[in-house]
């Protein structure tokens, strides 16, 4: 469109890492953050944290979340199956 700016994606946006930043625990594979002994939506977790409004940056950790753990287990038992017939 005319007078639109085109978006720059080699603009690095500064932020800061400390070590006393918080922490969260993410699925690898649905990101669903492990908060409080339970596998919560990250939406939800954001909010509650209000993660936006802190100077620092988030650090994630990755993990499975029981739920996908469990599929991905089925999903190569399955695929194993199927090669042996």
């Amino acid at each position: 469109m005319p007078g639109e700016r085109a978006h720059n994606r080699t603009r690095v946006i500064p932020f800061q890492l400390r070590q006393r930043s918080p922490r969260l625990v993410a699925c690898s594979v649905c990101l669903r953050v492990w908060e409080e002994g339970a596998w919560i939506e990250a939406g939800e977790v954001i909010c509650r944290l209000r993660t936006f409004e802190h100077d620092d940056v988030v650090r994630l950790g990755s993990s499975l979340c029981d739920r996908c753990e469990m599929e991905l287990r089925l999903r190569r038992r399955s695929e194993s199956d199927a090669l042996a017939a």
